[in-house]
């Protein structure tokens, strides 16, 4: 069985808030789930340098899949 590589990736906190509920998420997971190799990145909320940072990191890990969790303020559901 091949191994698999993701990449999860979610913003910092912004909007004055000092936590990003999406990061927190994605921080508290392990590593390794079964044959899942999980990388994770935090993102800035800096406009165009989130896209550069997602993308080195894209070249860098060459995953199978990229996942990128995000808040969506003010809503009571996924």
């Amino acid at each position: 069985m091949s191994r698999v590589k993701l990449l999860l990736t979610a913003f910092e906190p912004f909007g004055g808030e000092e936590i990003n509920p999406a990061w927190e998420a994605v921080k508290g997971l392990p590593g390794q789930i079964g044959r899942i190799t999980i990388e994770k990145l935090l993102v800035p909320t800096v406009f165009g340098a989130s896209l550069t940072l997602v993308s080195r990191k894209i070249e860098e890990c060459c995953p199978q899949a990229v996942i990128c969790v995000g808040q969506a303020g003010r809503r009571a559901g996924i």
